[in-house]
């Protein structure tokens, strides 16, 4: 397992290399939402982020060994664990939730398990991939009520740690995302009618190994909504095979580092 802890761990190691590492945000429960930084902030720049669905955390770990390992000129802004309450009730269950009342709602949205080991929403079971202003709440999966997952939230942005991944976005104007989910080895492009840059992307699902798909009833994402918004290339990357359980994934991560190792230097050469 990948824990917070681990994660911290890995936070100060890249900033003793050189690396920035600061804070865009809190979560719902007053956690904060760390970011890195590494290259220049001069020419075009790319941002990728991981484990915004809280059962899909061996995304933090893949972001965080390919941050480590990116050398290159260009800007890079990684935001490696955006849902990190959701996480944390994944691999701890609600004693990670320091209120009684928020644990019962939990419980209750839960089916009243405590095996929280599929959840994919927030700590206000919100799933975040589908609280963004992109055809917000018209998605085929879409509920209107708190669950475990596909919970579009009150409004567009409702989330505490979706109104932060926006202002990065808006602040740094990236010209390539690459959010990062697991799971089925396939890479998602484009929004509706737009659909930028298909020769990065393609040359990304060679690198990868994976097929790449259009975004067909794509809705509320952040890919959605970057694409929608900048008109530039963003992608979803899905890692691991669909026949693996995910908190069996972290197993595997070896082999899903090496099929995304040549990622960021495709994106940050097409971000230019």
């Amino acid at each position: 397992m990948y824990t917070l802890d681990n994660l911290q761990n890995d936070l100060d190691i890249l900033a003793s290399q050189g690396a920035q590492v600061f804070d865009i945000g809190y979560t719902l429960l007053g956690r904060p939402i760390p970011c890195i930084f590494k290259g220049s902030k001069t020419g075009g720049q790319t941002l990728l982020h991981a484990s915004i669905h809280a059962r899909e955390w061996v995304t933090t770990p893949l972001v965080i060994e390919m941050m480590k390992n990116y050398d290159g000129p260009y800007g890079v802004w990684c935001v490696p664990m955006v849902n990190i309450d959701g996480v944390l009730l994944v691999q701890q269950g609600v004693g990670s939730v320091p209120d009684k009342y928020l644990q019962d709602f939990l419980l209750d949205v839960n089916g009243g398990s405590s095996d929280f080991s599929l959840w994919k929403a927030n700590a206000r079971a919100v799933d975040l991939n589908v609280n963004f202003n992109a055809r917000w709440g018209e998605g085929a999966q879409n509920v209107f009520s708190p669950a475990p997952a596909n919970y579009v939230g009150t409004k567009p942005f409702s989330e505490d740690e979706n109104i932060a991944l926006r202002s990065l976005t808006e602040r740094v104007k990236p010209s390539v995302t690459l959010s990062y989910h697991a799971k089925g080895e396939v890479i998602y492009k484009g929004f509706g009618c737009v659909d930028p840059n298909i020769q990065c992307a393609q040359r990304i699902s060679d690198a990868t190994g994976y097929p790449l798909y259009d975004s067909y009833g794509s809705a509320g994402g952040y890919k959605d909504w970057y694409v929608a918004t900048f008109q530039k290339l963003g992608l979803t990357i899905e890692v691991g095979g669909d026949d693996v359980p995910y908190d069996k994934l972290i197993d595997y991560l070896p082999q899903i580092y090496q099929q995304n190792k040549d990622v960021l230097n495709i994106a940050t050469q097409c971000a230019q």
